[in-house]
């Protein structure tokens, strides 16, 4: 295994011989192109084409093993994948392998300006260069054949992150079959991140499609589940190829038929500190400094500093402050420094001496440690989520950072049983097919998403509104809350519709979390 900062991790013999059988009846290349031939180990598999192989591989060391084993057979070249594809004059029928993945902030100057003239090449904005698998990606493209496939290992990130939806948008025009594979055992055991198969190419006489198939493993290849997408394109994210046609026309159906959460009213992300560490005080800490009420605003952080509950309450904040949790947001706004105490002027000045004036967010401040306060919200949507999104009604009048979306609703509308509607099927399905997940199958939603949410409200009554709040507070399951809601809200949707709902959830959440859902 190569260091992590040169984005090489070999691939498993097992993955290449996969990768090899899965293509080795769908074309007959007459060239093959491995652009980041690492140590060769996709060369014996390669030979089974019969084909001319070419190998590019950038550093020297490596190059130099890889012509002594196969300068005879191959043909070696030492270069950067990007800067030889702007320069090379062959095509190639297939082009396989496992591009590095190295983000933005750790590439390299020329790299970065070799991977701009591709972007050019095809009119894509700058903006899309945020990992150097996404250049080999394109670079790829301009050495492949008018009937060439290209075949690469790539980050799962890739079929659902915001930066490369121009690069999915583009792919789906220029390539009329796009195939993903992806297994529920993890492929790279000494990595975090998950990746999956995408195969790209043009086949004559077939409608567009984007086929999505998950395999237990690479070893067994038993296939957990495949899907084919056809009406339902462009995509925004591939992820949700995890759908058919048929289940994505009946979520979307579904959701229509009622408004979205943009509708209820005005959301907005909670306060940006900058260095919560140092504005977020424990109650401890923040007496210290002997400052007036005004100046020490209420604050949630984490998520997880909130107990289960649906309503929370002052007595459920103050329970949480006398955790000596960070609790407290020094709030400096009109305080002038000539009245700060010894104390709290020692406190400002170590965060000079750590330098966090010096951070993004301070630094454009005209004191750097006046953090601008935001209006807190009747509803707090934390954005981030495990298993279940977690949504509350804000009695206790706290403030949020930004791990939190704020929700101020309109007047039609009643805090509690917005919070209540909200743990729905539908709106919980939404919230997989909308947002994206990162390592360790955390969930999130970005703005945008969260106000898309469909969610079906209707007055809920004070007895009800409780008996949610108790089942939070008494750790019932998962299901029991969705059940217990879907009975009261969805009561309009037929006993298929919902089932469908369910499937959909379960299914992503599946995926997300690597395991099995149980109820």
């Amino acid at each position: 295994m190569d260091n992590k900062k040169t984005g090489s991790f070999y691939t498993p013999v097992s993955l290449i011989e996969y990768m090899t059988s899965y293509v080795i009846n769908r074309i007959k290349p007459r060239t093959i192109l491995e652009p980041s031939a690492g140590d060769g180990r996709f060369v014996n598999e390669l030979k089974k084409f019969n084909s001319n192989i070419s190998l590019v591989e950038i550093d020297k060391t490596k190059s130099d093993l890889l012509y002594k084993r196969f300068g005879n057979q191959h043909n070696v070249v030492c270069d950067d994948f990007i800067h030889f594809s702007l320069f090379s004059d062959d095509t190639y029928d297939l082009i396989i392998g496992n591009p590095p993945y190295i983000a933005k902030k750790n590439i390299n100057k020329n790299q970065i300006d070799n991977s701009k003239q591709i972007a050019d090449l095809f009119n894509l904005d700058y903006s899309v260069i945020q990992n150097l698998w996404v250049s080999f990606v394109l670079s790829s493209i301009n050495l492949l054949s008018e009937s060439g496939a290209i075949f690469f290992v790539l980050p799962f990130e890739f079929l659902q992150v915001q930066y490369a939806e121009k690069l999915r948008s583009f792919l789906e025009t220029k390539f009329n079959t796009i195939e993903i594979i992806t297994f529920e055992d993890r492929v790279f055991n000494e990595i975090e991140q998950d990746v999956c198969l995408v195969y790209l190419t043009n086949e004559k006489s077939e409608k567009p499609y984007i086929k999505y198939t998950t395999l237990d493993s690479v070893k067994k290849q038993n296939i957990v589940f495949s899907s084919i997408i056809e009406r339902n394109k462009p995509l925004k994210k591939w992820s949700n190829c995890i759908l058919n046609d048929e289940e994505t026309d009946g979520l979307i159906s579904i959701a229509n038929k009622f408004n979205t959460i943009s509708k209820f009213g005005d959301i907005s992300p909670g306060i940006v500190t900058g260095a919560n560490a140092f504005f977020v005080l424990t109650n401890n800490e923040i007496n210290q400094f002997d400052l007036p009420e005004k100046h020490i605003i209420e604050i949630v952080t984490k998520s997880s500093h909130i107990p289960s509950l649906l309503v929370l309450e002052n007595r459920d904040y103050e329970s949480v402050v006398d955790n000596d949790l960070p609790t407290k947001l020094l709030n400096l706004t009109d305080y002038k420094y000539n009245e700060f105490s010894y104390s709290l002027k020692k406190h400002i000045a170590m965060g000079k001496n750590e330098q966090i004036n010096e951070r993004f967010k301070c630094r454009n401040r005209k004191r750097w440690y006046d953090v601008p306060i935001v209006k807190n919200g009747q509803v707090c949507f934390f954005k981030r989520y495990n298993v279940l999104p977690r949504i509350i009604v804000n009695r206790a009048n706290v403030y949020t950072t930004d791990i939190a979306y704020n929700i101020r609703l309109k007047e039609d509308y009643n805090p509690e049983s917005f919070a209540f509607c909200f743990y729905n099927s539908l709106t919980l399905a939404l919230c997989e097919y909308n947002g994206r997940f990162y390592g360790g199958g955390v969930c999130e939603l970005v703005p945008n998403e969260f106000k898309s949410l469909s969610i079906p409200y209707k007055a809920i009554s004070k007895r009800n509104i409780n008996e949610l709040d108790k089942k939070f507070r008494t750790k019932c399951s998962i299901d029991g809350i969705i059940d217990y809601v879907d009975e009261i809200v969805l009561d309009g949707l037929t006993k298929d519709e919902i089932e469908l709902l369910k499937s959909i959830r379960n299914r992503y959440l599946a995926r997300r979390t690597k395991s099995v859902t149980r109820r």
